[in-house]
């Protein structure tokens, strides 16, 4: 992700959190949120901590629902941890396999799924298709190169596991789900 998109005027992180700019210029003085100006004056805020300040004001509920489909249970828990370190407001749940995540969706509709892309017996197009209808979105871990995958709309997360990877995407998610509750 370019540095670009790791950044937000005043003004955008304002508009995300639904106060004034001078709030925000007040929070950076404070700091409560990371910031650094450019040459002409103007601040620009660390997407990363506006996310943390979130998570401690608990402004963004519902949490953002992460169901991890089939994975390692030690994997699991390590998904767990890189979450609570950067504070960001998800809730991760395990399923065992394909069924028990269908069952899990039934009662409650998660806005990402995280499954190994070499699952047996599921076409993956079609699965992604459907998911996408739901405003779910599919990130796939897989150690092949996803170049040649890219025309579907996936997250791929190369293994071995790179949590920066991982932590970008999902930054992605929560900053989208941010823009289409204010």
């Amino acid at each position: 992700m370019s540095e670009q998109h790791q950044l937000l005027s005043t003004r955008q992180a304002a508009t995300l959190l639904g106060v004034s700019v001078r709030t925000i210029q007040l929070w950076v003085e404070q700091g409560l949120l990371s910031a650094w100006k450019t040459p002409g004056g103007h601040r620009r805020i660390v997407q990363e901590s506006l996310l943390s300040l979130l998570h401690k004001r608990q402004k963004l509920q519902p949490r953002t629902h992460l169901l991890c489909v089939d994975l390692d249970a030690d994997f699991f828990k390590l998904l767990q941890v890189l979450c609570q370190q950067w504070h960001f407001p998800v809730e991760l749940q395990y399923a065992r396999n394909a069924v028990d995540a269908l069952l899990m969706m039934g009662e409650r509709k998660p806005e990402l799924v995280l499954m190994t892309a070499d699952q047996q017996g599921i076409d993956l197009l079609m699965l992604q298709q459907e998911l996408t209808q739901h405003q779910v979105k599919l990130a796939l871990l897989s150690t092949e190169d996803p170049q040649q995958k890219l025309t579907m709309d996936m997250i791929w997360l190369t293994l071995p596991f790179e949590p920066l990877q991982f932590k970008t995407e999902l930054q992605k998610l929560l900053f989208a789900r941010l823009q289409q509750a204010s």
